[in-house]
């Protein structure tokens, strides 16, 4: 079992052992907060708990959940998008003149459009809408 399934799984144990309630109220507070704050970090398998919302509080929080995914996939693309252009360049003063700061900037260029391309896979095949 993956960490975050034993995560939520003590979660489930300590609301039936203890009786506890979710406010959900502090969820789309939190939710709403990373909007504004990126630093604030929530695991995904918070994320999957809201994947087929019930209720007015968790629909709210769904929302908030889509457009933190859709901001992120933005800057994905922008990032991707400068990364290939600097691959391009890169590419480009190779074929002029081989110098090492090229090929230092095409290797960089490289992996982190290899990085971009996996997150977008991750992202795509591991979020709360792909189960």
């Amino acid at each position: 079992m993956c960490y975050s399934a034993q995560a939520w799984a003590a979660y489930q144990r300590y609301v039936r052992e203890f009786g506890a309630h979710i406010a959900f109220q502090d969820f789309v507070r939190i939710y709403g907060h990373r909007g504004i704050d990126p630093r604030i970090r929530i695991p995904k398998a918070m994320d999957a708990a809201f994947a087929h919302p019930q209720t007015a509080e968790e629909r709210r929080v769904k929302a908030l959940i889509n457009e933190w995914d859709a901001g992120q996939a933005r800057k994905l693309e922008a990032d991707l998008f400068k990364q290939r252009a600097r691959l391009v360049d890169a590419e480009r003063k190779l074929k002029a003149k081989p110098t090492k700061a090229a090929a230092e900037s095409k290797r960089i260029a490289a992996e982190k459009i290899s990085w971009a391309l996996g997150q977008a896979r991750r992202s795509s095949s591991h979020g709360p809408e792909a189960a």
